[in-house]
């Protein structure tokens, strides 16, 4: 277990064409999405389930073979996601996004987590999930002798970025607000780097209460304002106007590259 930089961790695990779980469930990791940007990563498997304007930027900067995802779309609003939006409509989406409601996707991840191939989940009848194949050939209906069930493939990140808001220098985490699939996420993964708002002393992690044991956590990140402009619990709230900001920015492209260049890549972070 080691506690690195931001740029350190990215460099070290989200190598070009690895799957990366990016947490957690109501609290996006916008600081590592922007680093993967910044290092000029490529051909990335994404697995977010509260994709949000975060997703919708990793496919603007073109950094994502493939999305596994809740949804994707703006908080704030009335306003889509404007990247996500025309990649859909351009029709160059076919075969690249793979979206599951919010029980299938933990299935997945819980799938990983135990080792198996796949999961039984709760049938969806009358929803594009099924009439549809949103989750683009993931989930299948198999026979059974105890009859039939619809099934969601395993999911297996190489590695799991998951926000919390203290640490130790072991990994033992805790993490506020809602929960998720987190803790799933960072089971099922071959490798799990804890973001935390502030890494403390392990005294001071176990009276808020241990969530993720550093026996499973293979490196710390401090990293204050790791969700900013989304918030966190007891830290900081949501920034309303950073939101609506990239929406206005992001209706077209040429208004994307340019808060691409001002607000990630001219904004490096500390090695």
């Amino acid at each position: 277990m080691s506690s690195l930089s931001l740029p350190e961790a990215v460099a070290a695990f989200a190598p070009d064409g690895a799957r990366v779980y990016l947490g957690n469930f109501g609290a996006q990791l916008f600081c590592v999405g922007h680093e993967l940007i910044r290092q000029r990563r490529r051909e990335l498997d994404v697995v977010v389930a509260s994709g949000g304007l975060l997703l919708d930027q990793l496919f603007g900067a073109g950094l994502v073979r493939s999305a596994t995802f809740g949804h994707c779309w703006s908080p704030v609003g009335p306003a889509p996601a404007w990247n996500f939006r025309r990649l859909a409509e351009s029709g160059a989406a076919a075969g690249r996004i793979h979206e599951l409601p919010l029980g299938w996707f933990t299935a997945a991840l819980a799938a990983g987590a135990q080792q198996l191939p796949f999961m039984a989940v709760p049938d969806l009848p009358g929803t594009g999930y099924v009439t549809e194949d949103w989750p683009g050939g993931r989930a299948l209906v198999v026979e059974t002798p105890f009859g039939s069930a619809r099934v969601i493939s395993a999911e297996v990140p190489d590695v799991a970025f998951v926000h919390a808001d203290l640490a130790d220098a072991a990994g033992n985490a805790t993490i506020r607000g809602p929960l998720g699939e987190t803790v799933l996420a960072a089971q099922a993964a071959r490798a799990t780097v804890v973001v935390a708002e502030a890494l403390v002393s392990t005294a001071e992690v176990l009276a808020a209460g241990v969530t993720l044991p550093g026996l499973i956590v293979d490196a710390v990140v401090e990293r204050p304002g790791a969700v900013r402009p989304d918030g966190a619990v007891g830290r900081y709230d949501r920034d309303v106007a950073a939101y609506r900001r990239y929406s206005s920015a992001s209706r077209t492209v040429d208004g994307f590259r340019q808060w691409l260049r001002t607000e990630v890549l001219d904004r490096q972070e500390t090695p």
